[in-house]
């Protein structure tokens, strides 16, 4: 082998070496990419959960019932006895007016 020869062999073994060098800095960008984006799904997806996990919690709290007070409840059975009144006198009108009497 000559000298010109053996020079060459070097250069291409330093190219080779830098080039996959430069190959392997993309790659593990690539991968430091990837990793972040995974990590912040991660991270989204367990502030969900632990977002939900308090709201279960809270739902299985035991909380005082409240009672309506009872003009409430006078108001709501005037107003379904006054529904049922106003149902009815259409349906009685609706009757007439099928017979021909209104």
């Amino acid at each position: 082998m000559t000298t010109n020869e053996i020079l060459m062999l070097a250069v291409g073994w330093v190219l080779g070496a830098q080039s996959m060098n430069a190959l392997h800095a993309y790659w593990a960008s690539k991968d430091a990419r990837r990793a972040a984006a995974q990590s912040a799904a991660l991270l989204k997806r367990m502030a969900g959960d632990s977002f939900l996990s308090s709201v279960r919690a809270y739902r299985l709290q035991e909380r005082p019932r409240l009672e309506p007070h009872p003009a409430e409840l006078l108001e709501a059975s005037v107003r379904d006895l006054e529904l049922k009144v106003h149902g009815g006198l259409d349906r009685f009108e609706d009757a007439a007016r099928r017979d021909g009497l209104l």
